[in-house]
């Protein structure tokens, strides 16, 4: 190694550096955009390019190098070997050559892109030692193995940078693409970065004679410098241009070939729509049709073409059309032509045929053209008119079965009153054995035919549309009470205990239709009854939890639970479906039409609610609905069960000791609840024996039991035979008994006398009406205390109204009065409208009961001359219609024309009472308020 005190000092021209960089960068350009054109180019074409473009790009390289090498300064003269130096430039073809080819490809992973940069980074270091090598000068010339392989490492690395970003870059036909500009920066920076290295890789020491051979050495003067950057230039530029011509007439050819495919695929899709397509400008002048507009108008298109639109129209439409037409182009949008206008077209042979149009503008270089889609709708407007006289025809078959239905209810339910009323008022008298279960069967046949009845026409309502629910004040204890008490019977003739509770959080008054809830619950409790043996039918009423938004409004959640056969899960399902029940044999043996259920689910959707079943079988079945409820603010007029009776002193029933006496579970807990929520203290045992033992502990504790709740039926000891014995113990004979059993029977009166029993009451027993028994045998009312306390007697206290009953029906009229006077009222009867005017003018009556259906003057003529004369005498009375008419546009028409209230024959006792009770009620809240004022006024005038 020499002495670097004898190695030449070489200096940089930074312009020619700076020069050669900007060489570089020129030939990354070029690069990348020569890339793009020959991926784009095919066959031929991309052979030629990727030549030229190799030439090209490797006499940039080449150029940037020898700039490069011009750059260098020696104190020696320096000269080069042209046909080295031509070696050198082959070098960078090659290597421009590898670039290109990799590249263009049309992908390029890590494997090809390191192989190419192997090739290429080569190649260009080949190069630039070859060119070193071409050098002449009386000097010796010693490379630093280190640096030289710095210095192809990174022609191999630059190369693999230069191959990845050309090739991502290749697509990016934007001339000034900041990503482009950017990408051939980095690449011009960077291959000079090689060269460079190169250069510092070899130092020069004074020789005596010139390294080479000198035959074919040149000297670069000045003006060869300057040629070969101008040449250099020249290339690349001319490169370049030749690039930026091919891609814009690549671009316009592709646009070219892009409008003749899309004018080819418009024409294709004009031809293959469905509609006949006529296309028109601003002047509504046709230049453009389809076949299928040919084949509608019987037209060809030649003579179509340039004509008017109105020629496809009728003479009395081109009016209405020219206005449309100016509202479609004052704002053109996709949309229906003349939105309900009826438009028909014209055909060559005259006729014409209704039409609906669509229009669709779209903008062209020919200006603003209109697309119509015209269909012909003969077919359809020939089956709307089909459908129209097919739904006329089934609304007038649905009429007519309402009709029918409506008679045959009136015809069937009129005799089924005085079935039901009669043998009901028979079965209260004194009958033999034999006559009491032949008159039980006679009323079961009578039930069941009307409920059959009932279903039938329910569903046919529901399948007409015709089902409408209610939204009025009701009071939720009072209503579910009422329609336990109907049932209570039937339970009792199966032996079977009925309970219901309403939970203390439910609310009292609530707004809906408690006539639908009614037969909900009926039909839920009568199938449980019917499918249960032994056990008990529970109904409970909870209110669920609800969102603060929601606070006006009760969630109810009813149940009705039985111990009965129960349902198979497969089955399940199927128990709402019409005429369907869980087991075809079930008909055979309970009976039925399979509807209840049906209705049910209806009914509770129609309320907005839900409704399902769980079942085991064996176990019994759970029905369960919801429905929400809006809540009164103030209680419904008519709903308390005290109305016009003293008032209760509830507060002294605080803490008094109560003892329960009941078999079924349910009971107790039931009854239990009751108490409690009136401040008692109830203590419940579960038969006789435990009854006499928990009196026993009572009394020697100090702290008899002043009441004592008994069930009728019970095994071993019934409530008749415990009674007997407490009243057998003196010790025990201040205690009050009350009896409470699942059916009365003809003598328990008496033998109640008999053994001191101060009430008779029959489950399932009302919350009120316990309440009002208890406080009336302890004498906490202000009237005197009856000798027996019953359901009858508690009614009898508070209904001596004047009842005036207009019922042509001998019958009906006999049933009515003795049902009525049973209750406590006082009863008129007329024959007609005319006799119940006449009655009234004589008498004053507290409410009116009218039959519609009645000679000389029916229930509607004889309301509206009633409300007529009120006018003159500014009175209201109550009148309840009477009719077997039960399809609720009855119903309505009854309200309309005046009345109160409405009840369809044949007449439940239990619904009948209700509505009298309630408007009763409601007449004597305001009579009482009338009164009040009038006192008011009195005062006012006196004082």
């Amino acid at each position: 190694m020499l002495s670097p005190a004898y190695e030449m000092a070489g200096s940089y021209d930074y312009r020619l550096v700076a020069l050669s960089v900007l060489i570089a960068t020129f030939a990354s350009y070029a690069a990348l955009d020569l890339a793009g054109r020959v991926t784009a180019a095919r066959s031929r074409a991309r052979v030629l390019w990727l030549s030229s473009g190799a030439a090209a790009m490797g006499v940039g390289i080449w150029s940037m190098h020898y700039v490069g090498m011009l750059a260098f300064h020696l104190p020696v003269p320096v000269e080069y070997d042209w046909p080295t130096v031509l070696v050198s430039l082959l070098a960078a073809i090659f290597a421009s050559a590898v670039a290109l080819f990799v590249v263009s490809r049309r992908k390029m992973g890590v494997s090809r892109a390191v192989a190419g940069s192997l090739f290429m980074g080569s190649g260009v270091a080949g190069m630039h030692y070859i060119g070193m090598a071409a050098m002449r000068l009386p000097a010796m010339c010693h490379y630093s193995r280190l640096i030289v392989t710095i210095s192809i490492v990174l022609a191999m690395v630059i190369s693999f940078v230069a191959l990845w970003l050309t090739f991502h870059f290749r697509e990016h036909t934007k001339p000034l693409g900041w990503r482009k500009v950017v990408s051939a920066v980095v690449m011009g920076a960077a291959i000079p970065v090689m060269h460079y290295t190169g250069m510092a890789a070899a130092t020069f020491t004074p020789s005596e004679s010139v390294n080479g051979s000198l035959a074919h050495a040149l000297s670069i003067t000045l003006l060869g410098q300057v040629g070969i950057i101008l040449v250099t230039f020249m290339v690349l530029g001319l490169v370049l241009l030749t690039s930026l011509f091919d891609r814009r007439l690549a671009e316009q050819a592709l646009e070219l070939a892009f409008t003749k495919r899309a004018e080819e695929k418009f024409k294709g899709l004009l031809e293959s729509a469905p509609d006949a397509m006529i296309i028109v400008n601003r002047e509504a002048e046709i230049v453009l049709v389809n076949s299928q507009a040919e084949k509608l108008f019987g037209y060809p298109r030649t003579e179509l073409l340039h004509r008017k639109l109105e020629m496809l129209l009728p003479e009395r439409l081109r009016g209405k059309h020219a206005h449309h037409e100016a509202l479609f182009f004052a704002a053109p949008k996709s949309r229906p032509m003349g939105t309900g206008f009826e438009f028909h077209g014209l055909r060559k042979d005259g006729s014409e045929f209704p039409a609906e149009i669509t229009l669709g503008p779209f903008e062209t270089e020919e200006g603003l053209l209109v697309s119509s889609a015209i269909r012909d709708i003969t077919e359809q407007k020939q089956f709307e008119r089909t459908l129209r006289d097919a739904k006329d025809a089934a609304e007038a078959a649905s009429e007519a079965k309402s009709v029918f239905l409506a008679t045959m209810s009136h015809e069937i339910r009129t005799p089924m009153n005085g079935i039901l009323g009669m043998t009901e008022l028979v079965l209260d008298t004194d009958l033999t054995t034999e006559q009491r279960d032949s008159l039980g069967l006679v009323r079961l046949s009578a039930e069941s035919l009307l409920s059959i009845i009932n279903d039938i026409l329910d569903f046919s309502k529901v399948e007409a549309g015709k089902l409408e629910i209610e939204s009025i004040p009701f009071d939720l204890r009072e209503s579910l009470g009422e329609t336990m008490k109907a049932l209570s019977v039937r339970a009792d003739q199966k032996g079977l205990e009925l309970i219901y509770e309403v939970q203390p959080e439910a609310p009292e008054a609530v707004l809906g239709d408690p006539g639908r809830i009614r037969q909900i619950l009926t039909n839920l409790v009568g199938n449980a009854i019917k499918f249960t043996e032994h056990g008990e039918v529970f109904v409970s009423v909870e209110q669920e939890p609800q969102e603060t938004e929601d606070l006006g409004a009760a969630h109810l959640h009813f149940v009705v639970r039985d111990t009965g056969v129960g349902i198979p899960a497969e089955k399940q399902r199927k128990v709402f479906e019409p005429f369907a029940q869980a087991d075809g044999s079930m008909a055979r043996k309970y009976g039925g039409t399979g509807l209840g259920l049906t209705i049910c689910a209806r009914l509770v959707a129609a309320m907005g609610g839900s409704i399902w079943v769980e079942s085991q079988p064996g176990q019994g079945s759970a029905f369960h609905f919801k429905l929400r409820l809006a809540v009164q603010k103030a209680p419904a007029a008519g709903s308390a069960f005290l109305r016009g009776s003293e008032p209760l002193q509830v507060q002294k029933l605080h803490d008094l000791h109560a003892l329960i006496v009941d078999d079924n579970f349910t009971n107790r807990r039931v009854l239990s609840g009751m108490l409690t929520r009136w401040g008692m203290r109830p203590t419940a045992v579960d038969g006789g024996r435990p009854a006499l033992q928990a009196l026993e502990v009572a009394r020697s504790t100090g702290h008899p039991f002043p009441l004592i709740l008994l069930d009728g039926q019970m095994p071993e000891m019934d409530g008749f035979t415990l009674a007997e014995k407490i009243r057998n113990d003196p010790e025990l004979v201040g205690a009050t008994i009350m009896m409470l059993t699942s059916a009365g029977h003809v003598g328990d009166a008496s033998r109640c006398r008999e053994l001191g029993i101060s009430a008779y009451l029959v489950k399932p027993i009302r919350q009120v009406e316990l309440l009002h028994a208890i406080c009336n045998i302890l004498h906490l009312t202000t009237q005197k205390p009856a000798p027996l306390v019953t359901r009858h007697s508690l009614r009898e206290e508070r209904n001596r109204s004047r009842v005036l009953l207009a019922e042509d029906n001998l019958v009906n009229q006999t049933l009515a009065v003795r049902l009525l006077e049973k209750r406590g009222y006082i009863v008129s009867v007329a024959g007609n409208g005319q006799q119940a005017l006449a009655a009234l003018e004589k008498e004053n009556f507290d409410i009116v009961l009218m039959d519609i259906q009645m000679p000389e003057m029916d229930g509607f003529q004889a309301t509206a001359a009633i409300r007529e004369k009120e006018k003159s005498t500014l009175g209201h009375i109550p009148i309840i219609a009477l009719t077997a008419h039960s399809l609720k546009s009855d119903e309505e028409r009854c309200i309309a024309a005046g009345m109160d209230a409405y009840v369809s024959k044949p007449i439940r006792t239990s619904e009948l009472f209700t509505a009298m009770e309630r408007l009763l009620g409601k007449r004597a809240e305001e009579e009482a308020s009338g009164s009040a004022v009038e006192i008011e006024n009195k005062l006012t005038r006196l004082g």
